[in-house]
């Protein structure tokens, strides 16, 4: 895992590192195994600094389906690549692999891991933005409302952005609910 750290840029180490400890965290307080939280949390962006085309060569070479949106898109394509690596290179866990699959767009029934991996993405230490502390309390008092309010705020900031949201993610919110937030 150590060897991830050299496929990114060495500005995205604190993020990275945040994710971790606050993966770690809150595994420990919802009772997940916390090693596995580490792991998913260090290797979820792996993949991140990759140009497109070896991200679509990656995921023709281990199968992952793509809808349209995705193989057109760096930003998407990251986790479904780290998720990749993660199985078949790094031989994790498929639990982690999910989490690290699902960690950009969210997804509809979500594991525990999935959720926290999600969250702590959102809400490490080096996260600044209007909504983190009341994420950060939230997601220690009810993950499924900090999922719904996660979520909603990251499709509030791609609409204000002009950006058209993944499937996954509209999904996803529709799971967890709105009347959560």
């Amino acid at each position: 895992r150590a060897v991830s750290y050299s496929m990114v840029k060495a500005k995205r180490l604190p993020h990275i590192k945040g994710i971790e400890e606050t993966a770690v965290a809150l595994a420990k307080f919802w009772g997940v195994d916390e090693e596995m939280a580490r792991r998913a949390a260090i290797l979820h962006d792996c993949t991140k600094y990759w140009e497109l085309e070896p991200q679509l060569a990656t995921c023709e070479k281990y199968g992952v389906a793509l809808d349209e949106l995705e193989q057109t898109s760096v930003k998407l394509l990251h986790s479904k690549t780290g998720a990749a690596l993660a199985e078949h290179v790094f031989c994790e866990p498929k639990e982690e692999c999910e989490a690290i699959f699902s960690h950009t767009t969210g997804k509809a029934g979500m594991t525990k891991l999935d959720k926290i991996l999600y969250l702590a993405d959102y809400m490490e230490p080096t996260r600044d933005f209007d909504g983190v502390e009341r994420l950060r309390k939230l997601a220690y008092e009810n993950i499924d409302s900090a999922m719904a309010l996660g979520l909603e705020m990251s499709l509030e900031e791609l609409r204000q952005n002009g950006i058209e949201p993944h499937g996954a993610t509209v999904s996803a919110l529709e799971w967890y609910g709105k009347d959560k937030v």
